[in-house]
Order: C-alpha cells, then structure tokens, then sequence
C-alpha cells in the first residue's frame, strides 16, 4: 500500500499541493493519508478525492480571507518594520486576543466545512488518520479516521490545525491544539497501519519533528523544501504560488532519483 504524510505549517501547506501535482502526474495513487494541522486539512481534502479542488482552493487564498480585520492586522506586523505606533497597534491587537481567548477562527471553521465532506471522506476507501494534542489530559491523540466518532471528524481537522494562540477547539469535555506540538508529520502512523510504500512531504515550520524507524521492507522517501518558505501565518498569493511550484519541482526530483 502507498500512503502519504503531510507535514503542518499554516501557509506552507501550499508546498503538499505543488508536491501532489508531481505525484499524480507520475500515476501514483494513495491508500492512505495522514496529516498534521494544514497537513491533516490537505490530506483530508485529498481522501475525499478533490486534489483539483484543492489547487483552486489554494490559488485564491489570501490572509483576509481567514482572519477577522483586527487579527489580519496584527498577523501583517510580523512583515513590517516596527515602529512605535505599530507597538501600540500590537498592544491593543494583543489584548482583544486574550479577551477573546485566542484569534478568532470562525472564518477559518467556515472555509473547511464549505469545502470537507465527511461522508465523502468516509466513503472514499482511503485511510486517514491525524494529530492533535488535549491541553487538560496534556497527552497526544493520533487518531485513525475509524477512531472519529461519526459526525466528529471536521471537528478533530479544526483541533489538529489550532495553533497555540488560536480560540482552543472543544470536543466534548475535552479542549484541542495544534497536532505538531507532538508530531508535526505523522509518518509513524502509516507506517504502524502497514504501508510498505510512503512519501512524507515536509514544510519545516515550528512544531515536533519525529524521525521515524523505518521498518524493513517499508521504503520512505521524503520530499523536502530547499527555500524560504515564508511565514507560515501569511497568506500570500505570490508566496502561495512559489511554494506550489517548488512543492511541484522537488517532488519530481526525488521521483527522478527513486
């Protein structure tokens, strides 16, 4: 069986879809699909069978698309030159994000149930599993799609993806962060499902990076970015498509040389 792991990073997500343009163009087809954060996002848009959506998708996102005014604002100084009156624009940004206890993520919730099915993801035949972290247990949950209780799943993608900082994600009587702040690329997790064949395709933003021991008969190849690949919290359409491109070239590299 051929899987493929996605690796968090917010923005940086936009080098899995260059990458998985290369995949397909050589003919490779995925059973299975896990992912972390943006990875967990892009690997379930994948399960459900709309890589062409998601390219669409990524060519139009924008920072303002995501984030309410206020956040956008503040998620732009970490791009600009500080001066004081920007100190106090942070200042103020920072204290509306404690009042509200994190950056507001309804935009963000409402992009991915315009855009994920979970019936589809159930019904497509592949496998998909994701990280995400409890705060009160402060233990991490690797979760199989069979594991989701039904009618939960796009609620684990959102908890996956919760960026320290961001409004927590609460699941029950249980609250969720960002699934790399315990595994960032979850390889280890096709590989204990008995994939024999996996690509893992990295963004080398913030979060844990477990390596992995690779059984034998199990070949690992990974895909890795060899540029800047921009602040993960920004969405810039003309980083968005630099990264879509290099995604795509440092794939069929490491297909030419496999």
């Amino acid at each position: 069986m051929t899987g493929l792991a996605l690796e968090g990073g917010g923005s940086r997500g936009s080098y899995h879809i260059g990458a998985m343009k290369a995949f397909v163009e050589a003919g490779y087809m995925f059973n299975g699909y896990a992912g972390t954060s943006i990875g967990a996002i892009n690997a379930a848009t994948f399960a459900q069978g709309d890589y062409h959506k998601a390219v669409g998708l990524w060519s139009e996102l924008t920072t303002e698309q995501l984030f309410t005014a206020d956040n956008y604002k503040l998620l732009k100084l970490g791009e600009s030159k500080w001066d004081m009156r920007m100190l106090a624009e942070a200042r103020e940004g920072l204290r509306s994000i404690r009042e509200d206890r994190g950056i507001d993520t309804s935009i963000i919730t409402k992009v991915l149930n315009d855009n994920l099915d979970e019936q589809r993801i159930r019904a497509g035949g592949c496998d998909f599993a994701l990280v995400t972290v409890s705060i009160y247990e402060r233990r991490p949950y690797e979760l199989y799609l069979e594991d989701i209780p039904q009618g939960q799943l796009l609620q684990y993608i959102a908890a996956s993806a919760c960026v320290p900082g961001f409004q927590s994600v609460v699941i029950g009587s249980n609250t969720f962060l960002d699934g790399a702040l315990y595994n960032s690329c979850p390889i280890n997790m096709l590989i204990n499902k008995g994939y024999d064949e996996i690509f893992a395709v990295r963004t080398k933003a913030p979060g844990v990076f477990r390596k992995v021991v690779v059984p034998e008969g199990v070949r690992l190849r990974i895909v890795v970015p060899k540029h800047d690949m921009g602040n993960p919290m920004v969405f810039s359409p003309a980083k968005i498509k630099e990264n879509i491109e290099r995604g795509y070239s440092n794939a069929r590299e490491l297909l030419r040389g496999s």
